[in-house]
Parts: structure tokens; sequence; C-alpha cells
């Protein structure tokens, strides 16, 4: 029994840049129908959980539907692409929807300076990097207040100040998963002491620094993700979708030297202690 720790059930839709001839298989359209397909799709190959995350703000209002799919952990967040918005009315719409129903976490919240800082100078830079930082801070206070985990996204350039802040504001209390962790091994270590998990995904399987991570991780911290259905697979090439976790589940297995059974099994329980579902 697999489950996908971290996929956008409901998403934006996929950039037109993004869809070329050479993509094989259905284009993901965020419509109730292509949801309920991809669902049935992972069940079919024996996802029966899928962790379903919502980070943009505009998808706030399919929060409610949601919660009508069977076997979804919802967790809910603002992400750190929305950071320059008003985050006052941001907070605002993210306590509102909470209150309408409690998720199994908040997320994704985080840090990542690589993505539109290109054409910044320095003092936008700082602003920009100023303003992450404010917003994952209040989305933690958040979570520690109705005592749910965080799914952090720890982007590129980020390690020192996402431990920092996970300190300062004591983010340790409430735990959470470091999804998509593509920065330096070094704090790996200090992140895992304070009791957080690490989910892995695609790239993961596929670069050398970053199965050094997964090699670095005991089972027990470990959760397997697809990040769908903004990633594209190479060969095929096709969108990842949380039914392809079931491969990618395989790859960590060979990589840790674990029957796959044994690694989908410490899967499911970590993702049951963390989520609490």
């Amino acid at each position: 029994m697999y489950i996908d720790c971290h996929a956008h059930v409901f998403f934006t839709p996929i950039p037109t840049e993004r869809i070329d001839d050479d993509i094989i298989g259905g284009i993901p359209t965020p419509t109730i129908g292509f949801i309920n397909e991809m669902i049935s799709n992972a069940r079919k190959k024996g996802v029966n959980h899928i962790v379903g995350v919502i980070s943009n703000p505009k998808d706030f209002p399919r929060y409610q539907e949601q919660m009508e799919l069977e076997n979804i952990i919802h967790v809910i967040g603002i992400s750190r692409n929305n950071a320059p918005q008003d985050q006052s009315q941001l907070i605002s719409l993210l306590q509102k929807e909470i209150e309408g129903k409690i998720p199994h976490g908040i997320g994704e919240i985080g840090l990542d300076y690589l993505y539109g800082f290109d054409n910044l100078n320095e003092n936008e830079k700082t602003t920009l990097k100023k303003q992450q930082q404010e917003l994952f801070r209040k989305q933690i206070e958040i979570a520690k207040e109705i005592d749910k985990p965080i799914v952090v996204h720890a982007g590129y350039g980020v390690d020192k100040d996402i431990v920092d802040i996970i300190k300062q504001e004591q983010a340790q209390d409430v735990g959470g998963q470091i999804h998509g962790y593509m920065s330096k091994k070094e704090l790996v270590s200090e992140l895992l002491h304070m009791g957080f998990y690490f989910s892995f995904g695609y790239l993961h399987t596929r670069e050398e620094k970053l199965k050094k991570i997964i090699e670095l991780t005991p089972l027990e911290r470990i959760l397997t993700e697809t990040d769908s259905p903004y990633h594209l697979m190479e060969s095929p090439k096709k969108f990842i979708l949380p039914e392809d976790v079931v491969s990618i589940s395989k790859e960590i297995a060979g990589l840790k030297e674990v029957n796959l059974e044994v690694l989908t099994n410490q899967v499911m329980r970590n993702a049951r202690e963390l989520f609490r579902f």
C-alpha cells in the first residue's frame, strides 16, 4: 500500500509553455473529471492515500471540495510565491478556510531564493527574502495554534534560514515534512534531530547529490512524494502523477537497500504519525 505524501490534487492550470509535442499521455487539467480519474488511476496501482496540498490562495475555494474526496490527507497554506502580496489579507483567507475545517497540516510554506530572483537588484532580493521569511513565520504560528505539522518547501539557497527560523519559532514543537529538499546535505542531520521527516520524489532518485540525502535519512524519517502534476518525467516524457509514487518508491527502496514492502510499510507509518490520520 503506497502513499503519495505531497501532491497538488486541486491545482492551477499547467503553463502552456511547458506543454509541447514530445509529452505523452494526458495533460493535467484542474477539472473534477480529471482529478477523479487521476485519483482512480493511482488507487488501481495501490496508492490508497494522497496528501493533497493547496498552497495557492486562488485555489482556496476548492479546499472544501477536496474535503469530500476519500483517503485524501488535507494540507493548506500559502506558498512563498505569494509573499509580495498583502500578507494580512492572505492570512485572513487562510484562517477562514481553517475555521471551516481543520487540516492535517499547514503547507506548503517555506523559502526559495532562486525562482523569481533573476531580474532583481540586490535591494529587491533582500526585500523579497524578508517577505518570504515573514510569511513563513506567520504560518508556523498558525500551525502551532492549531497543533498541526508544517509542510516546508526548502528550496535553493535557503538552508541556514530555514533551520534558523524553525528554531526561532520553535516549529519542532509541531514537527513537519521537509518537502523536496534540494540544498546542501550538511543541515539534514540537524533537521532530523529536530524530528522532521524528509520527503523524496522523482528528482531525488536521479541526481547524485540528492541521492546522498536519501542515503543519510533513516527509514523512520522517510516519506515518498510526487509533487504532481507540475513536474515532468524524463523518460517517457510525461507529467508526473500520484500513481508514479510506485516507481519512485521502488527506486528509493533500491537506494536504501531494503525490501519494497519494508519501505512502503514504514513510509505509511511515518505518514500516519506525522499527519495523524
